[in-house]
């Protein structure tokens, strides 16, 4: 799974709420990268659900972080730069 792949299955999981929150703080460029793969998922199984969670965590998220907060998590699959395609 790529790290955008990872990002997009992220986004979606959390809420469509907290996620345009966090897309919102995006630059352009992330939009663009991000937003096409979050419409091409098509089913998230639980278990890759799950290994995302996982990573994410593991990175630091937290469920009380605010959405700033939690885009410098996200970017932390991309070395802590904005996110890019291709990477």
């Amino acid at each position: 799974m790529t790290p955008l792949e990872k990002v997009a299955i992220f986004l979606v999981s959390i809420g469509l709420e907290t996620g345009q929150r966090i897309i919102a703080l995006m630059d352009t460029s992330e939009i663009n990268a991000v937003v096409p793969q979050i419409r091409s998922l098509t089913e998230i199984s639980p278990e890759m659900q799950g290994i995302v969670w996982d990573e994410f965590k593991e990175l630091g998220y937290e469920a009380q972080m605010n959405p700033v907060e939690t885009l410098t998590v996200i970017r932390f699959l991309f070395n802590g730069s904005r996110i890019r395609y291709p990477y």
